[in-house]
């Protein structure tokens, strides 16, 4: 019997089923997952350049910071040298339930360390603003942020037209601040991020897993392949081997 949810892609640490490449379609809410993959493909492949500058906070990590204890987060965030890296992006999400990942609405908290704050992009004005507080607060000590000067700044930024883009934005948001950031491009992110090009979005990343999976697939069908080839070759020398000689006089 065929799985009814298959599994598409396989990345890193990110498992992404079909169910999950669905959501890239409109009208629906992109989940956690999605935005994790993003996340991981963006420090992985796309921004690996920088990846020493840069830090990008899944969705269950953060959801993890916001309910755990200080003194737990600690032996957790140590790995990830928080304090070395110049921008620390932070996937918001409005979530109260302890239990799973994922509310009503996500926005995107970034630490800019040469300018000493917190910057907040909500694709609704300002929605999930006590959430990215009290995300700043926990996270403070650990990017060593020194708190006296510590700013929270709320963006101006793009505002979406419907209601289930937030998460789109996020990933839009982030990845234009990225390039902004340390690639040096010179557009502000209201300059390139809108309601079409997050609608391109969803299309780029849908195209984006599909190769990927594609790319998957194939080397894994070569890897069958040579091992079929080797196994081949392994079992004819073994009856070459076999041969009786026969003597000559």
């Amino acid at each position: 019997m065929a799985d009814k949810d298959p599994i598409v892609l396989n990345f890193g640490d990110s498992l992404l089923l079909k169910s999950d490449l669905e959501l890239l379609t409109e009208p629906n809410w992109i989940n956690d997952k999605l935005i994790g993959f993003a996340y991981e493909y963006y420090e992985r492949e796309q921004f690996n350049h920088s990846a020493d500058r840069l830090a990008l906070l899944s969705p269950s990590l953060v959801q993890i910071i916001r309910f755990a204890e200080a003194g737990d987060l600690h032996v957790l965030l140590e790995s990830l040298s928080l304090p070395a890296k110049q921008f620390v992006f932070v996937p918001v999400n409005d979530n109260a339930d302890t239990s799973r990942v994922g509310g009503t609405h996500w926005s995107l908290l970034v630490y800019v360390r040469s300018k000493q704050e917190f910057q907040h992009y909500d694709s609704a004005s300002g929605n999930n603003q006590a959430v990215a507080k009290r995300l700043m607060d926990k996270l403070q000590p650990f990017v060593q942020a020194p708190k006296g000067k510590l700013k929270f700044v709320e963006m101006d930024c793009p505002q979406q037209e419907n209601c289930y883009d937030c998460g789109m934005f996020l990933l839009a948001n982030t990845e234009h601040l990225i390039r902004e950031f340390v690639e040096c491009v010179s557009l502000g992110v209201r300059d390139v991020v809108s309601q079409n090009s997050v609608q391109d979005k969803r299309r780029e990343l849908t195209r984006l897993i599909s190769s990927l999976a594609k790319e998957a697939k194939d080397h894994q069908e070569h890897d069958s392949s040579n091992v079929a080839t080797d196994d081949l070759s392994s079992k004819h020398k073994g009856q070459e081997q076999k041969q009786p000689v026969v003597a000559t006089s």
